[in-house]
């Protein structure tokens, strides 16, 4: 084990940005995968008022740590704040951004937890990295990074002094699944159990003195009792009890708060409570789920155990009766209570639970969406935790976001789509997500909200004239939907790649050529190419179609639907003016300027005699494909958007000066637009929404760089 060079670039959204709210994705999940959540976020951030209750989990490579703003449903308005302000106050007390993503590790992000102070967090990933960096510092800086597993690291774990942390995992072929280190040198602090075959799941640390590690096999069901420091393991005194479970993996092991009971749950569907201190067997309370427990959580004061399981059911067990007082069936509130379930949909199976500042239970299933549960006054947790009436569900994505579009005008509707075929609706003002788009006909007895069944959706297009939203995805559909209903779809007889939709007409670019759609009809034959498109535009008049192709040029063709043998006539080709494949073409809102992007180069054209405005070798400062162009309101600020994860903004009149948000989004920038403003005479916040491939939705307030830069 060795202290690696830590890289501390890149690990977050740096702070000069003017970001000023994050839409965040939702956990990732692996089937039969306990999912890690951390719902104590130390003393720093439980005892603040000014806190919002936060959630840690892993998205991909990220660490996601969300606030859950909650409300009962009696309040007639949920979120009173708008995107571009906020009371509440963010890890190095800026104001909030709803969260934060940290960006540090290279791979897969496998577990994450705060230290009892709440300004460090330790996380690993899936090459047995431990990283320790900084939850308060504005730029997040990393203390130490060290290898402390060949394989996974599962379960992470801090000793009450925030001096200590164990780890555990897959072992691989090393001699250890599981260690114990300094904090801030890497040091081993002794030896740990190994299980059987290397594979471990889960461990605890007890929160007091004398202390004790607790650890848990993946295959062998036993959990194995350490004490120290220097710790090792203790067996053969007859008092330890390491196999109380029947079978399978201990899925968690967890402490109270005064360390007086350690409690452990698997795929047995059992929960055992142990003694703190000797680890004396005290209570085996069998079959509380029906299937496999994947996660529990006690609440502040230690009395009660949340469990989550397989059967999409979440209970509250009562720590000195073993009796269940609680339970919630989760997988109903997600299909609504009007249905009734005759099985456990696989999107609602459990895989993950915990307690926000201690006395809010929350619970996440294989679909990602987060659950906040209401618990009755009669149990007696806290007046915290009955804020809430019933279950409130948070939806959004949970893969990366391939495409966005606005809804109608003045309705403050934002919608995102991702590559597992999801549809999101959200709410411009506020950023709150309202919903995931249902196919209408269709039941989606899963749960996992797939409207493009599982296909990558490539582009969304909204006609304000019928008020309906177009998508096209991989399952070679272009699906119709109205508000979060998916109402209707048309079969392509080629892969969609993208579409645009001027008043009432829809293009539809293929891999095979164009497709012209209208009234929810197909109304021409696939228009077939002497080049591959790339990118479309169409003015909102419907009159002129602009299209970029792969072989560097862009053809503009006049629109006749009159003509049903050739609807599409060209008028005229731009040549000469890029040096790579055109990937983007945005239309100014006057129709008087045509912008256009490749890998490299953005380049602007007149419309009027199609001369060159700014041409390639001037605004050249992306190094990769560039991705998606939008203009602000008034036509004087271009933004542009890449897979270089930066945004640039561009002025017409100051074609020297740029505006660079670089680190936008990891993975690169899918989608761009402007909302509201007046760039030329500074009236109003200039708005800039973007998604990404790291699932989020960000919102820019803008104005201040623009009023600076290109005054």
């Amino acid at each position: 084990m060795g202290v690696e060079q830590v890289d501390a670039s890149n690990a977050c959204i740096p702070p000069t940005h003017p970001l000023t709210y994050q839409a965040l994705p939702l956990p990732t999940a692996s089937r039969g995968e306990t999912i890690f959540l951390d719902g104590q976020g130390g003393r720093l951030n439980d005892n603040d008022d000014q806190r919002a209750p936060l959630i840690m989990y892993a998205w991909g490579k990220l660490i996601v740590v969300r606030e859950i703003e909650l409300y009962s449903s009696n309040q007639t308005t949920k979120k009173t704040t708008s995107c571009a302000s906020s009371s509440r106050v963010g890890p190095s007390g800026a104001p909030s951004t709803n969260g934060f993503v940290y960006r540090g590790h290279s791979a897969p992000v496998t577990a994450a937890k705060f230290s009892p102070a709440g300004t460090y967090v330790a996380s690993g990933d899936s090459k047995g990295k431990l990283r320790i960096w900084a939850w308060d510092h504005e730029e997040h800086l990393p203390k130490i990074e060290l290898q402390v597993l060949a394989g996974p690291i599962k379960d992470i774990s801090w000793d009450f002094e925030g001096k200590r942390i164990v780890v555990i995992g897959d072992g691989m072929q090393s001699p250890e699944n599981a260690k114990v280190v300094q904090w801030d040198t890497g040091v081993k602090c002794g030896d740990l159990g190994a299980h059987a075959r290397k594979k471990g799941s889960s461990c605890a640390f007890r929160p007091c003195r004398p202390m004790r590690i607790a650890t848990g096999g993946a295959e062998d069901a036993t959990v194995m009792f350490h004490q120290g420091p220097p710790f090792q393991r203790v067996v053969g005194d007859g008092i330890v009890s390491e196999k109380c479970h029947e079978r399978g993996a201990i899925h968690s092991l967890r402490y109270n708060k005064d360390g007086s009971v350690l409690a452990s749950a698997g795929t047995d569907g059992s929960v055992i409570f142990y003694d703190g201190k000797s680890m004396h067997l005290m209570k085996k309370v069998e079959k509380v789920h029906k299937s496999s427990i994947f996660s529990c959580a006690w609440n502040r004061n230690g009395t009660h155990l949340l469990t989550c399981g397989a059967d999409g059911f979440a209970r509250l067990v009562d720590a000195m009766s073993g009796e269940t007082v609680h339970e919630w069936d989760v997988a109903l509130t997600q299909l609504g209570d009007d249905n009734v379930r005759n099985k456990v949909p696989m999107g609602a199976m459990l895989l993950g639970c915990a307690f926000l500042k201690g006395d809010i239970p929350i619970a996440v299933g294989f679909n990602g969406q987060i659950v906040v549960l209401s618990v009755p006054s009669s149990i007696g947790l806290s007046s915290l935790a009955e804020v809430i009436d019933k279950p409130l569900v948070i939806t959004g994505h949970q893969a990366p976001i391939s495409a966005m579009t606005f809804g109608a005008p003045g309705s403050n509707v934002i919608y995102t789509a991702d590559t597992d075929g999801v549809l999101v609706e959200w709410d411009g003002l506020t950023g709150i997500p309202r919903g995931r788009v249902k196919n209408v006909g269709e039941e989606d007895v899963e749960l996992t909200g797939r409207v493009h069944s599982g296909a990558t959706i490539t582009s969304l297009a909204f006609s304000s004239e019928s008020s309906k939203l177009y998508s096209a995805g991989w399952d070679d559909f272009i699906r119709i939907s109205q508000g979060q209903n998916c109402v209707n779809k048309l079969k392509m007889k080629a892969q969609p790649n993208d579409m645009a939709c001027g008043t009432s007409l829809l293009v539809v670019m293929t891999v095979e050529g164009l497709v012209l759609v209208k009234d929810e009809q197909i109304i021409s034959e696939l228009i077939r190419l002497p080049y591959t498109a790339t990118a479309i535009c169409i003015s909102k008049d419907e009159t002129m179609l602009y299209v970029g192709g792969d072989d560097c040029n862009i053809y503009i063709y006049t629109v006749s639907l009159s003509d049903s043998v050739n609807p599409l006539a060209e008028s005229h080709v731009i040549k000469g003016g890029h040096m790579k494949a055109v990937q983007s073409i945005a239309l100014s809102h006057d129709r008087t300027k045509l912008a256009a992007a490749d890998s490299r180069d953005v380049c602007v054209y007149s419309t009027t005699d199609y001369s060159t405005i700014v041409s390639k070798g001037r605004w050249c400062f992306h190094t990769q494909r560039i991705s998606c162009l939008t203009w602000s309101s008034d036509d004087s600020i271009l933004a542009s958007g890449g897979n270089d994860d930066d945004i640039f903004l561009w002025n017409i009149q100051k074609k020297m000066r740029r505006i660079h948000y670089r680190f936008a989004h990891r993975g690169g920038i899918t989608g761009l637009r402007f909302v509201g403003g007046n760039a030329a005479d500074g009236t109003g916040s200039i708005m800039l929404v973007s998604v990404g491939n790291d699932g989020c939705v960000n919102f820019w307030d803008v104005k201040e760089d623009v009023s600076n830069k290109f005054k």
